[in-house]
């Protein structure tokens, strides 16, 4: 605890007491439902006759309706002072009532104790009459008639969720501007009024609510993590935290937002045409590593659906950042034709332990003790893949291969489509010896057709413009088998879920050509580490660009 050097408090009659007075005072902070307050305020109403104005006794309740209460109780005439704020008993710091600070003639703390300890009540109430001028006379306190000692009561500033509201309070590094509603305004009808929500209700970001949600990272609340886009605007820790808060996330989700949040704002990313194009893309994150366990992430029963807290905030977070600070609204930057209920939110981590091969981390460059976030575009999907016959891996990518061929249409190829593997499907490539680039291969071939078959037509307006045929060579080039996937590399495998039965799921990718690839974040308190592109190079973690990286290039396979 620490001795106060300055405050104003009202008495029970509304007059203002300012510390500290002209002369030397005995200051005591009481509540009204502590044996120990009740059995002491009579002493120190004693001391405050017996001194007869020589000394100041100053005593503050922690809650203003309690002072008539004690007032009437115990016939007192001293000031009692109304800190039902708690501003007096947070600076001063006590975790206990009664706790007493004497003051001298130059306002300096000479004594201090806490609950009764009748010794220490004696040696004050001693020291108070030397303060007021009359050494050596006795009080009207019947010290033989008090026990040795009681111990006091816990203070109202420490009560659980009231410390955490005064921390926030007090804080001087929250910058947000408050808003106050009336009492008869509907918090959650104003939120969304005023756009801040996704359609669904949010918690609101009280002071109390962001100041703890910011316990959760040892970064600085107003650190720079990112120019979200489209309206290129600054988000800080702070702002991070608020829409973290209004996603129902938990301090210990926010260092993985924050990382999340700086990944999607790198020009591999490319967050600005994920959220602006008229397909209706959304971020999609994977994690994987300790971090999985640790904040309670579901990769088991129902990992791509709801009923976990972790899984959903993270990914809601995200959006609500970009949707409160990036401005991507639908009808306004955001002009996703019929968008989906995948843009609320869409996030898990993978099963680790069921899968056959290296995580997606670890095949991209991460160490298996690396928390880690990876972050696709994702506009088709999820999609079923159904398959119980299968007994052996080339049956099984078979399966996969004739699902994904039709992912946006039969024709048009794809880029990236995130392929989550049920724990029985990838045992099927396990103890077939299979590896991912075995999957794909077969994937590769699986699904590849004739170049003719990918061209537009009457029958189907889909599909690539005739022009690059003279590209590859001519007519001769219209056999060519051209695979659905630029790469194999576009393939992404992870495993999710339980083992249940044997149902996988498929998520289509972005658009043609380079506009958005996925991205990982290595996570640390303070949100990203490190952050590579699928290539694995590192990157500048602060903007997003949106450029053009160019159209599409079919593949053909020449035989």
């Amino acid at each position: 605890m620490h001795p106060p050097t300055k405050f104003s408090l009202l008495d029970a009659e509304g007059q203002e007491k300012q510390f500290p007075p002209d002369g030397p005072v005995l200051l005591a902070l009481v509540k009204e439902d502590c044996d120990t307050c009740n059995l002491t305020l009579p002493l120190l109403e004693a001391v405050h006759r017996d001194t007869d104005q020589g000394l100041d006794v100053w005593v503050a309740v922690q809650k203003r309706d309690d002072i008539d209460v004690l007032k009437d109780r115990h016939d007192l005439t001293m000031p009692l002072l109304d800190d039902d704020a708690l501003d007096l008993s947070y600076e001063t710091d006590i975790d206990t009532v009664p706790t007493l600070f004497l003051y001298d003639e130059e306002q300096n703390c000479t004594l201090q104790t806490f609950g009764f300890d009748k010794h220490e009540w004696r040696e004050i109430a001693s020291e108070s009459m030397t303060l007021a001028g009359r050494p050596g006379v006795e009080t009207s306190i019947d010290w033989e008639s008090l026990p040795e000692q009681r111990p006091g009561c816990g203070a109202r500033n420490y009560e659980p969720g009231v410390y955490e509201r005064l921390q926030a309070l007090k804080s001087g590094d929250l910058l947000s501007r408050l808003v106050d509603l009336a009492s008869s305004d509907d918090i959650h009808e104003f939120m969304y009024d005023q756009g801040y929500t996704d359609g669904f209700p949010v918690v609101p970001p009280t002071r109390e609510r962001v100041w703890k949600m910011l316990q959760g990272t040892t970064r600085d609340p107003q650190d720079e993590v990112a120019i979200v886009p489209p309206n290129l605007a600054p988000i800080t820790v702070e702002k991070v935290a608020i829409n973290a808060v209004m996603a129902g996330a938990r301090p210990e989700y926010l260092p993985a937002i924050i990382a999340l949040v700086e990944t999607a704002c790198t020009e591999s990313f490319n967050i600005h045409g994920v959220l602006a194009t008229t397909m209706g893309a959304t971020p999609v994150g994977i994690f994987n590593g300790p971090i999985r366990d640790r904040i309670g992430m579901n990769y088991l029963h129902g990992a791509l659906g709801s009923g976990n807290r972790a899984n959903a905030a993270i990914g809601r977070a995200l959006r609500l950042c970009a949707r409160n600070v990036g401005g991507s609204v639908p009808g306004g930057t955001d002009r996703a034709t019929q968008g989906g209920p995948h843009r609320l939110t869409m996030n898990f981590a993978e099963n680790e332990d069921a899968s056959p091969w290296d995580s997606l981390a670890v095949e991209y460059g991460f160490e298996p003790t690396d928390d880690v976030a990876t972050l696709m575009a994702m506009s088709g999907g999820p999609a079923t893949i159904a398959d119980e016959r299968s007994r052996d891996g080339r049956g099984m990518a078979g399966t996969l291969a004739m699902s994904m061929s039709c992912m946006q249409d039969p024709k048009s190829p794809m880029v990236d489509t995130l392929v989550v593997l049920s724990p029985d499907h990838a045992g099927i490539f396990g103890r077939s010896g299979w590896s991912k680039d075995d999957v794909r291969e077969c994937i590769m071939e699986e699904t590849a057709i004739p170049l003719k078959h990918r061209l537009r037509s009457d029958d189907a307006g889909a599909g690539l413009p005739p022009s690059v045929v003279e590209r590859f060579g001519g007519e001769q080039a219209l056999d060519y088998p051209v695979p659905k996937f630029q790469d194999k590399s576009n393939i992404i495998l992870v495993v999710a879920g339980s083992s249940a039965a044997k149902f996988s799921t498929i998520l289509g990718g972005w658009a043609a050509g380079g506009y958005s690839t996925p991205t990982s974040a290595r996570i640390g308190p303070a949100g990203a580490l490190e952050i590579r592109g699928r290539s694995g190079a590192g990157m500048d973690k602060r903007r997003s660009g949106g450029k053009d990286l160019g159209a599409f290039e079919p593949r053909i396979r020449r035989g």
